[in-house]
């Protein structure tokens, strides 16, 4: 059994506000401390989710898009060479912005849910792909909606990737 994405989205912002509204961010050294988690959490829960129900529970399956040499490699189970990429950087677009309205008790589930909605895609790459992508920001032309934006620019075509349809058409490992 596959999930939807609004299944993981919702999912995903449960947890992530329940995480963010319990961190102490007056407390410098508390803060300092979590610095790695609080930055991975968000992805690592995503990952996790959206991996329930694969058959091969490996990120570079779960992805919404792929690029044609990804999923050649894909389709050979050779998984060498291959990247897990966010279209938008969920720091600075995603994480960033729900600290902050956390820190200011402004955060609410609904408002988490539309940033996800909208900002928090991914794709399997190959690493010579993932080499020419602007990496921490979108182009300075970025319009807010395009979410393959960084792709367009670097030339990187990206097809929606229907997850698990390898696994199943290959007969699963």
């Amino acid at each position: 059994m596959y999930f939807t994405r609004e299944e993981i989205i919702k999912d995903l912002a449960e947890r992530y506000y329940k995480f963010l509204m319990t961190l102490p961010f007056d407390d410098a050294l508390y803060m300092k401390g979590i610095g790695e988690g609080k930055r991975k959490f968000l992805a690592n829960l995503h990952i996790h989710l959206a991996t329930r129900g694969l058959p091969i529970k490996r990120k570079l399956y779960s992805t919404d898009f792929i690029t044609p040499d990804a999923l050649e490699k894909l389709v050979k189970k050779d998984i060498k060479g291959l990247e897990y990429e966010h279209l938008i950087p969920k720091g600075k677009y995603i994480n960033d912005v729900c600290e902050h309205k956390a820190r200011n008790g402004k955060l609410t589930k609904d408002f988490i849910i539309d940033l996800l909605e909208k900002y928090l895609w991914t794709a399997t790459v190959t690493e010579e792909e993932h080499k020419k992508l602007k990496q921490t920001s979108m182009p300075l032309e970025w319009d807010g909606f395009n979410i393959k934006a960084r792709y367009e620019l670097a030339g990187i075509p990206l097809l929606v990737h229907e997850k698990g349809s390898i696994i199943r058409n290959e007969g699963g490992e």
